[in-house]
């Protein structure tokens, strides 16, 4: 019997401007878009935020999401949020780099005759994709199903066999694209917990330990029950644990309670587990942990199959989780040599000691009372951690300077904004801060530097800064200023919204301010000195 032809298409998308100018890309199913590397389509401009958006098929339209990037999208010139379709002709402007929505093109076609396949056409393997194999072989085994009361209870056992290796093969070879890309070890652990329970449909808790170097041993790092809202069993097995990680195999234990190789396991007996997977995560000749499932509600049959899909997967895990090791090594070296800059810049002048993070203090505060998510508040504390790093190419004498400063002078602290930029700009890691760096002296009112960018033009993070950078000025002795109390300090940055301040970060600022210093203790509070008459709010 012949079916109807499967056709594989995907829409094109042109760059026409920007970074990547004259390169073409396909919308199979997705493709996301940012200055993070791990993104599909990597652009690299500061206007692009790190995870931007990413293009999706919906039936045969192609749609396009804003993952609430700072500097928004454009399409055919109007700035839009969320989702929104696109169509043919349709401009797509995301930083400086345009993209336009071409006609898809079919890559290949394959007709189903009996079991046969035959592939006829061009073909691209760049198409080729784990929902597009599945479907072809599926078209194969419901040839057979059509077929099955022909067949042997062998051949029916044997094709019940080769149909779980196929569907727990296609979610491994799925959820591997995924652990190609460089994750943080939180998000990169989720992400393999939820595929565990893909492919293992019928495990009721799992746990990923990984190796504790100032402990010694592996200890949990992510733990979930199946069952919705109710609390991850992380209580192990060490014997199973132990066995598993030295003699570097997978153990699977069926009846576990009553497994001689686990009779001197407490945890076991204990806690009533019935059936026990346990596999090594093994990169190179390290061991780095380990993958553990069990059951304790009722005995599961695990067999060789099962062992051979949990070990394939760990293998695919342990190389990504040894990559974000390394990236977290590497993202903390990083940090660790900018905080020495940032030290060495305070170390200019004793009056801003503790100035960076204080503001650093000041601008979590503001983002949380904004309701941002966790993720992007630690960007924001990072970036003014960073904020003042320009300064390291200002004079001394001018920083210092207990008077007005000159034109010239001024002129030279202004440019610590955009020097900060052109220091972080070739750490593609830190890029997305660059515009909170560039922008921490803009004005509500477009009267700041180095951009004049006026209201929302200056992105939300730029915005927390500034006003964090002025109030720790206000409330700290400075060679220029004698400190405010909190609360004149907070009076002036109420009388500054709309014109100097985001009227939205004041109120944030506000509420954290109030919330947190309540009853402010010394250490907490500059002493009471009257208001400073200096029109410069802050250097």
């Amino acid at each position: 019997m012949e079916s109807d032809p499967i056709t594989l298409s995907a829409h094109q998308l042109i760059c026409q401007a920007g970074p990547l100018k004259g390169q073409v890309f396909r919308v199979i199913n997705k493709l996301t878009v940012g200055r993070e590397t791990s993104c599909d389509m990597v652009l690299d401009d500061p206007k692009v935020s790190r995870h931007h958006g990413e293009f999706l098929r919906d039936g045969d339209d192609i749609v396009f999401v804003d993952n609430g990037s700072t500097n928004g999208s454009q399409l055919n010139g109007s700035r839009f949020e969320g989702r929104v379709t696109l169509s043919l002709g349709d401009v797509l402007k995301l930083g400086g780099c345009e993209l336009a929505i071409l006609e898809r093109t079919d890559f290949q076609s394959i007709s189903i005759v009996g079991a046969e396949t035959m592939i006829t056409g061009h073909v691209d393997t760049n198409a080729i994709n784990a929902d597009a194999l599945a479907g072809k072989i599926a078209k194969i085994f419901d040839h057979y199903k059509a077929h099955q009361s022909e067949m042997t209870k062998k051949e029916e056992k044997e094709l019940e066999h080769i149909m779980r290796l196929f569907h727990g093969m296609r979610s491994i070879y799925t959820i591997s694209q995924s652990l190609g890309k460089l994750l943080p070890m939180d998000q990169l652990l989720e992400l393999i917990g939820d595929s565990l329970f893909k492919v293992f449909d019928v495990a009721e808790n799992l746990v990923i330990l990984l190796r504790s170097e100032e402990q010694g041993r592996f200890v949990p790092r992510y733990a979930s029950a199946r069952t919705e809202g109710a609390a991850p069993k992380v209580v192990i097995s060490n014997t199973v644990l132990e066995k598993a990680t030295t003699d570097r195999c997978t153990i699977i234990a069926n009846d576990a309670e009553h497994d001689e190789r686990f009779s001197a396991s407490d945890s076991i007996i204990g806690f009533s587990v019935k059936s026990v997977i346990c596999a090594p995560l093994i990169s190179g000749d390290k061991v780095l942990g380990a993958l553990y499932l069990d059951n304790r509600t009722e005995s599961v049959t695990y067999d060789e199959l099962d062992a051979e899909l949990v070990s394939a997967f760990a293998n695919q895990c342990a190389v990504a989780i040894d990559n974000s090791f390394l990236l977290d090594n590497l993202q903390e070296h990083y940090h660790q040599t900018l905080q020495a800059l940032v030290n060495a810049i305070e170390a200019k002048d004793t009056y801003t000691m503790g100035h960076t993070a204080r503001v650093s203090r000041y601008s979590v505060g503001i983002a949380r009372a904004l309701g941002f998510v966790e993720e992007r508040v630690n960007r924001i504390k990072m970036a003014a951690d960073l904020h003042d790093i320009g300064k390291i190419g200002v004079k001394e004498g001018i920083i210092n300077k207990p008077g007005a400063l000159t034109d010239t002078e001024y002129s030279s602290i202004k440019d610590h904004v955009e020097m900060g930029e052109k220091i972080l700009k070739p750490i593609t890691y830190l890029n997305d801060l660059l515009p909170a760096i560039r922008g921490h002296h803009e004005k509500w009112d477009g009267s700041g530097y180095p951009d004049g960018l006026k209201g929302e033009e200056c992105p939300i993070e730029a915005r927390i800064l500034a006003l964090a950078d002025a109030f720790d000025a206000m409330t700290s002795q400075r060679s220029y200023n004698k400190p405010l109390t909190f609360e004149q300090a907070l009076e002036r940055i109420k009388d500054a919204a709309g014109t100097h301040f985001d009227p939205k970060v004041v109120t944030g600022f506000e509420k954290y301010l109030r919330s947190e210093f309540i009853a402010p203790d010394p250490e907490k509070v500059s002493p009471t000195t009257p208001a400073n008459s200096s029109s410069k709010i802050s250097r």
